[in-house]
């Protein structure tokens, strides 16, 4: 257990500046989130975009692309919850099981495309869960740019085998961070579940 922690306390002091910021913005990212700030977003945009080239960096390319998509999202998910235009505030809901199901498999089918696309170009034995978790992340984003639950129980799925990703690559503050993001998910899905509008499509 020594040898553990005196290896991850190496590790971490190798980390770079710029990593070390995109985890404090991320982690202030997800925190406000599950309070429903909408300063989550300003947060976003500024973590995604030091993350972008962070995973081109090491290698993990569907990571890279995701992170420009969330910062694509941030913008959207700022306007959106500012009320899109709309003079109603945007509320908690929920969908139907079988929605996020359905989903599911596709997001499961649309991962292994991925993989088996640019196994020539980039040769990394994570790529299959470097691509499952992208098309599960790009789904579970869009849930939170329209205030879904259960966009909490897909991160908790989501940020356990990210941080074995990370981990795996030396991203140390990176793999801790997802680490942290799971217990995040965890509050933010009881911290929206009071809020939750319509109880008559409240997740089954």
């Amino acid at each position: 257990m020594l040898e553990l922690f005196q290896l991850i306390t190496v590790q971490l002091e190798q980390q770079s500046m710029i990593e070390t910021l995109a985890v404090f913005f991320a982690l202030a990212y997800v925190w406000l989130a599950a309070k429903q700030n909408i300063l989550c977003w300003p947060s976003a945009l500024i973590s995604t975009s030091l993350y972008t080239w962070i995973f081109w960096e090491v290698s993990l390319p569907f990571n890279s692309a995701l992170n420009f998509y969330y910062l694509i999202m941030a913008v959207y998910g700022w306007y959106k919850w500012n009320g899109g235009g709309d003079e109603n505030e945007l509320k908690i809901t929920s969908w139907p099981l079988v929605y996020h199901v359905f989903a599911c498999a596709i997001l499961i089918v649309a991962g292994i495309i991925l993989s088996h696309l640019v196994t020539m170009s980039w040769l990394k034995s994570e790529l299959y869960l470097d691509a499952l978790v992208t098309v599960f992340s790009v789904y579970t984003m869009f849930l939170v740019t329209q205030k879904l639950l259960e966009n909490w129980l897909f991160w908790m799925v989501i940020n356990f085998f990210a941080a074995y990703l990370y981990f795996d690559n030396g991203l140390i503050l990176t793999g801790l961070l997802f680490v942290g993001y799971f217990g995040l998910a965890i509050y933010g899905y009881f911290e929206w579940k009071k809020s939750v509008s319509l109880p008559s499509t409240s997740a089954n």
